[in-house]
């Protein structure tokens, strides 16, 4: 089972694993969806629209194409994040917290994911990515500061990016980018530093 602390005593374990076995099972699965179901996040983590039941989160978790996560405090589901858009040394992550740890649980399990995300290694000791992005409505304005309190960068406005299905309607999106050190740029680590 693959998995990793980040500060503030969170635990995120990796669904499935290189082997493909799955290291959390079909509770832990209903555990996170109806925390999320119960706090109205549904909408606002998935509003494309394309998970609807809890039938549609299991198999979008089960894709492939798409590397779950699923975070932990005090036995207790706290946040997850998944990867997918891969490309060269780059991806999409989409980060969703669970009520309870929002605020400064968000900020240190925000900056933690994106941390690891940037120093993880393959066996031949390469990092695994230099560029992590994210894309997120910017009818979500808390959802974009979070990100550049995390460590993220806007990079810009993409017109109508993402389809809000509660309103039936294209919205324009921020992308959000976080690229390890690169000459002329700030460290890493001062980066996420950065609104502390």
């Amino acid at each position: 089972m693959y998995g990793f602390e980040v500060d503030g005593g969170f635990t995120f374990y990796k669904f499935r694993d290189i082997d493909g076995s799955e290291s959390l099972t079909d509770g832990h699965l209903r555990w996170f969806w109806e925390t999320m179901r119960k706090a109205g996040q549904l909408p606002v983590i998935f509003y494309d629209g394309s998970v609807e039941c809890f039938r549609d989160f299991q198999a979008l978790v089960r894709l492939n194409d798409q590397h779950f996560f699923f975070g932990f405090k005090d036995d207790q589901p706290a946040g997850l994040f998944w990867l997918n858009g891969f490309t060269a040394k780059s991806c999409f992550v989409h980060l969703a917290i669970m009520p309870g740890f929002h605020g400064k649980g968000t900020l240190l399990m925000g900056r933690g994911v994106l941390r690891h995300l940037l120093s993880v290694t393959d066996v031949a000791g390469g990092y695994m990515f230099d560029c992590i992005k994210g894309l997120i409505p910017v009818t979500n304005p808390l959802a974009c500061r979070m990100a550049e309190k995390s460590g993220f960068r806007k990079a810009g406005i993409l017109s109508q990016a993402a389809y809000l299905a509660a309103e039936d309607k294209s919205v324009d999106s921020a992308i959000f980018c976080a690229v390890r050190n690169k000459e002329g740029q700030e460290p890493a680590d001062e980066i996420f530093k950065q609104g502390e």
